[in-house]
């Protein structure tokens, strides 16, 4: 290959270095985050963006981190990166102390057995749909942490988890029966109860300069692929354990939740969610509540005028526009005090 090898395949005898204080901050924020693009990953460490590239390579090439790019017509999306390797471990736990859950050892060991990397070379369905799920909660992940570091110590994000640390929780709620009549459904609540699970993409607090409590939200990144029946049962469950039942700091370990925030694909598709939340077995039309609040993709991923790259890259503080709708097409921003309730 005349000392050029593929993008996508490691050298066989990776050039030797040491590792440098930049190398370890790039390898702590992509444990922390999951999965990270470059992009990101350049803004989060600082420094020199052709500097920061080449480290990412040569990480990469000793196998300190892996990488995957989203198969496309004529060319491949950009690389996003993630760690499966327990040396990498070894080293950020002796060379930066951090401490390592067992959550963290085991979603390390499983993105090695699960190959990534190779599962979307090959294009595979399921594996390259959990991978754009969990791009988006990291992208909202990362949103968060840059617009707190440019408001200079107004707000901090305090507190986040994800991933495995949120599954199991579930809440007991009335059975349904359903029946029709003529063209239409009615829905009623039995005295038989079910299971449903509540597990949030991601639960996290701010922390505000000028507030003596921190505000706690819970977060869903949906791509669309649920179908409105599904996501009726997520929303009612959400609705149950934290309105009706109040139970969410038995679960969650926090108090208040200030909102569950859904961001969505586009402008139909939270309307239709929307509707969901005046949906009898939720919150009802004559119960509005100001739980659930909205904001679609498309506002952190367009490219404002003037600008190369997308809004989240440029203006992450977007998060913290008064971008999220409630159901009744009012707007909050998350630094908003109270919710809407009626």
């Amino acid at each position: 290959m005349g000392g050029i090898f593929s993008k996508f395949t490691r050298p066989e005898l990776p050039r030797r270095g040491h590792i440098t204080a930049r190398d370890l901050d790039l390898l702590q924020a992509t444990l922390r985050y999951r999965f990270l693009s470059a992009a990101q990953l350049v803004r989060l460490v600082g420094g020199n963006e052709d500097v920061t590239h080449r480290r990412l390579r040569r990480l990469w090439e000793a196998g300190f981190i892996n990488r995957f790019a989203f198969p496309g017509f004529r060319t491949h999306s950009e690389f996003f990166y993630y760690v499966d390797s327990a040396a990498t471990l070894d080293i950020l736990a002796e060379w930066r102390g951090v401490e390592l859950s067992p959550y963290t050892v085991q979603e390390v060991r499983g993105n090695r057995e699960k190959d990534y990397a190779g599962s979307a070379a090959r294009g595979q369905h399921m594996q390259l749909g959990f991978l754009q799920h969990s791009l988006i909660i990291s992208r909202f992940h990362f949103m968060l942490e840059m617009a707190c570091t440019r408001l200079g110590g107004g707000c901090n994000l305090g507190h986040w988890q994800q991933g495995a640390q949120l599954a199991g929780r579930k809440v007991d709620v009335p059975k349904v029966k359903s029946s029709r009549e003529g063209s239409e459904y009615f829905w009623e609540e039995t005295a038989e109860s079910e299971r449903l699970p509540v597990e949030p993409d991601a639960l996290f607090s701010l922390d505000f300069a000028d507030r003596r409590e921190p505000a706690h939200f819970l977060y869903e990144a949906d791509r669309g692929t649920m179908t409105m029946s599904a996501m009726l049962r997520k929303l009612r469950a959400y609705y149950h354990l934290i309105k009706k039942q109040q139970k969410h700091k038995e679960a969650f370990g926090v108090h208040p939740i200030r909102a569950v925030l859904v961001e969505t694909t586009d402008e139909r598709r939270a309307r239709a969610l929307m509707s969901l939340v005046g949906h009898p077995l939720v919150g009802g039309t004559a119960k509005r509540t100001g739980l659930f609040w909205f904001c679609i993709s498309e506002l952190f991923m367009a490219v404002p005028s003037g600008a190369a790259v997308a809004s989240h890259l440029v203006r992450p503080e977007v998060v913290f526009d008064s971008v999220w709708a409630l159901p009744d097409r009012s707007l909050r921003s998350l630094f908003d005090t109270e919710n809407s309730s009626r």
